[in-house]
């Protein structure tokens, strides 16, 4: 073919094109020689390398900045241009790599780099950088999450572990000659009362069947469970561990006696239970309602004579009873019409810090009867309300407790509500940001619309259904015409705020049953679900042309755009996801060349003969 002028200047136009597309990229390029020098400079690297292409062109890499490159980065550049080898490097893998800074925010930029010898050329090594930085802070955000985490776990994992245990040492006679704090602590005698003294003495009459016969315990570890009284006057449960102490055949000397409260023991063993179980149902993500009915009805069987409940604050500011299980439907009616202001004010410092706060049946003003009588009514004593979610986004929750004889908590019931209050409030917490998270994975974070991967389980759901149920239905895809004016005119922030009108725009013309989504930039796809011929959906697209064209103001200014539409028909067009995607995106291509003759948009559908060529 002889080389015309129209074939060269068809060929110097796509030279230009493509190196007006380079220096314009959302990412940094630069071509090296295989001497090193750099032979191009994109506008990506001169704004964030403060260096000009005029300063860069013709000069080595590690020439143009002030002060020298790290090792790693320049034996990369020695091997692609020398010896031909790609090669990757990131700011997740290596500390220190080009210095580039953001020109507005002076901040650093994380980036990586990939180094690809050009096949063809002599030499020549095709540099490609692409900006992190999000995605690394992401990724310390997340270290320092889970390193906090990890903490919190460590230092619980401490507390719960850590038993305080008495230790009593007596001689082969089973006389008392050595005993710790934590002993004098639960008994309520001192080391000096019980020295010399008989072991059974301080361990009371269950003890007497177990130290019968000490000598037996020679040479082995041996454990025993007795009731006795501790300081206080109550009785526990300990389980005593004896180990003899002698050395090789020698006769028994010591005995030592090591002690745990497990009255404590079983009720923490409970509560861990009951954690252990609303974290497993957590992780397998129950509802939410179903893990706090769970933790009431626990709790209703560890505290005695106790009904729990999650009770929230509404809208309205009165309390709504979320979950009681163990509550009368009546009782959770009339809370639900008390007059709650007078109470909310009450709590509101103790909700602001997170504290447990009790409330006694007592007579406190005439406000305070409609209260009074409902718990004379349900035979109540009063009210323990611990914070489960202090988030001003969302309704507030508090545990409830509602102790039929006791108006107060021990210590151990007063831990206990607030260790499962925590919890609760921590895997509420978590739930609702794997909600977030879902959203992020299947949503475009600008508009709201569905992304890529939501359109392809849509697609995938929707030839499936056709598959079973012969029926068709229509893919549109749509490119605004003029949008990177508005960008260029006006800023991104106009052009963001027209991508999200235009969305609302889409979201209220289409059914529940189809998908509206947004590929990226100004590209958006719709999925009309149970279309049977190709003239509704031209119908449908000729309306988009005018939906879309409506302006928006913005300031003193009208934002306006045209919109391409390509439509692909399944099965006609093709009866893959992919491929309907590609037929689609081709027709609009077709279409956006028509809009340039037409400013009034376009829409098209490619038949075969387009479609081959």
């Amino acid at each position: 073919m002889k080389n015309t002028p129209a074939i060269r200047s068809a060929d110097t136009l796509l030279a230009d094109v493509c190196s007006n597309a380079l220096q314009h990229i959302e990412n940094g390029v630069m071509l090296l020689d295989s001497g090193q020098k750099i032979l191009f400079w994109n506008q990506w690297l001169v704004r964030y390398s403060g260096i000009t292409a005029e300063q860069a062109v013709g000069k080595c890499i590690d020439d143009i900045f002030s002060y020298p490159l790290p090792s790693v980065f320049l034996e990369a550049v020695t091997g692609a241009c020398q010896h031909g080898l790609s090669r990757i490097l990131s700011h997740k893998l290596h500390a220190h790599l080009l210095p580039l800074q953001n020109p507005e925010s002076l901040s650093r930029i994380f980036h990586s780099i990939m180094l690809q010898p050009l096949p063809g050329s002599t030499g020549v090594v095709l540099v490609q950088l692409h900006d992190i930085t999000n995605a690394v802070r992401r990724e310390r955000h997340l270290r320092q999450a889970h390193k906090a985490q990890s903490e919190e776990k460590q230092f619980i994992d401490t507390v719960l572990e850590t038993i305080s245990a008495l230790v009593v040492v007596t001689d082969a006679a089973g006389f008392i000659v050595n005993m710790n704090h934590s002993a004098e602590l639960h008994t309520g005698f001192s080391e000096a009362e019980l020295i010399g003294q008989p072991l059974k003495m301080l361990l009371g009459l269950d003890s007497f069947k177990h130290l019968s016969n000490q000598q037996s315990y020679a040479g082995e570890l041996r454990s025993f469970n007795c009731r006795m009284t501790n300081a206080l006057d109550e009785e526990i449960q300990v389980r005593w561990t004896v180990k003899a102490v002698n050395e090789n055949d020698d006769p028994l000397r010591y005995l030592i006696y090591t002690g745990q409260d497990i009255t404590e023991r079983e009720r923490a063993d409970a509560l861990l239970r009951l954690e252990r179980e609303m974290l497993e149902m957590a992780a397998g993500n129950e509802p939410a309602d179903n893990i706090l009915n769970h933790a009431c009805l626990a709790l209703e069987r560890q505290l005695e004579s106790c009904r729990v409940a999650v009770v929230q604050i509404n809208i309205d500011n009165k309390l709504q009873v979320r979950n009681g299980p163990g509550l009368p439907e009546s009782f959770c009616e009339q809370l639900h019409d008390l007059q709650s202001e007078r109470l909310l004010r009450v709590l509101e410092a103790g909700l602001e810090h997170g504290q447990l706060q009790v409330f006694t049946v007592q007579p406190k003003g005439d406000h305070w009867q409609p209260w009074l009588a409902l718990a004379k009514q349900y035979k109540i004593a009063g009210c323990w309300l611990m914070p489960i979610q202090v988030n001003p986004e969302v309704s507030q929750n508090l545990l409830a407790v509602f102790p039929r004889y006791k108006s107060s908590p021990c210590p151990h019931e007063q831990m206990m509500v607030q260790r499962i209050g925590h919890l609760t409030a921590l895997i509420l917490e978590r739930q609702q940001q794997q909600e977030q998270i879902e959203k992020l994975a299947l949503y475009d974070s600008l508009t709201g619309l569905a992304n890529r991967s939501l359109l392809n389980e849509h697609l995938q759901r929707a030839i499936l259904r056709s598959m079973r149920v012969p029926q068709a239905f229509a893919l549109l895809f749509i490119d605004l015409n003029g949008f990177k004016a508005v960008n260029d005119n006006h800023g991104h922030d106009a052009g963001d705020a027209l991508l999200v009108a235009l969305a609302e725009r889409l979201i209220s013309r289409f059914r529940a049953s189809d998908c509206c989504a947004r590929m990226g930039g100004d590209e958006f796809v719709i999925l009309l679900d149970d279309v049977q011929d190709d003239s509704i959906a031209f119908a449908i697209a000729e309306s988009l042309l005018s939906l879309i064209a409506q302006p928006l103001a913005w300031g003193k200014h009208q934002l306006q755009v045209t919109a391409s539409v390509g439509i692909a028909m399944y099965p006609e067009d093709a009866d893959t996801a992919a491929g309907l995607l590609t037929r689609a995106d081709n027709a609009m291509y077709h279409a956006k060349a028509d809009s340039k003759i037409n400013d009034q948009g376009c829409v098209m559908r490619l038949n075969p003969s387009d479609y081959q060529s």
